[in-house]
């Protein structure tokens, strides 16, 4: 059998501008928005969990160099690191975890305003947000998930489940392979 591939920005963009990744801690989410960072610049990468991301970025390599990351540590700073994002206009706009704030406080505004914002910016360039899923499975803010996003995408560890529609992929030291298809 033959596995051949497209990639992973085909694949989450061909339903719309803003795309929502949804999944349980370790799926690949962040692994899957950065590799989409490397085919679509220049772009901005917006951390609500620390420097995370900074081992898979330097195991990965990235070659492009247009690519900015920041990190917002409350949901105003959320906020304010969008507003500033859009203004570089840029071709991607990547926020890992959109409800990381909601989660704690629990206040719908804590997750209005970002996507307000993102959603407008959608209308001329492309948006993905990851979003936490809690203990019981459940993303936290999943009616807002689904009612802001133009497509909503299930990550697992080795897919991408979207709506009558899938793709296989394999997270190695250097980054994403995907989507992988049988020919």
């Amino acid at each position: 059998m033959e596995y051949k591939h497209c990639k992973l920005s085909e694949f989450i963009f061909k339903n719309g501008n803003l795309v929502s990744l949804y999944g349980v801690a370790g799926s690949g989410k962040t692994a899957v928005a950065l590799q989409v960072l490397e085919d679509i610049t220049p772009s901005i990468y917006i951390s609500t969990q620390g420097k995370s991301y900074e081992a898979r970025v330097e195991s990965m390599t990235l070659t492009n160099k247009n690519t900015f990351f920041v990190e917002a540590n409350s949901a105003d700073e959320l906020v304010e690191n969008i507003v500033r994002g859009i203004q570089l206009q840029p071709e991607l706009l990547v926020v890992d975890s959109i409800n990381t704030f909601y989660r704690l406080s629990r206040k719908a505004v804590d997750l209005i305003h970002p996507l307000i914002f993102l959603k407008e910016f959608s209308k001329y360039k492309k948006v993905i947000i990851t979003w936490q899923v809690s203990m019981n499975n459940r993303v936290s803010g999943e009616k807002f998930m689904r009612y802001f996003s133009d497509d909503v995408i299930r990550v697992t560890k080795n897919y991408l489940i979207g709506n009558l529609r899938e793709c296989k992929f394999k997270i190695t030291d250097r980054g994403v392979i995907g989507c992988l298809r049988n020919y």
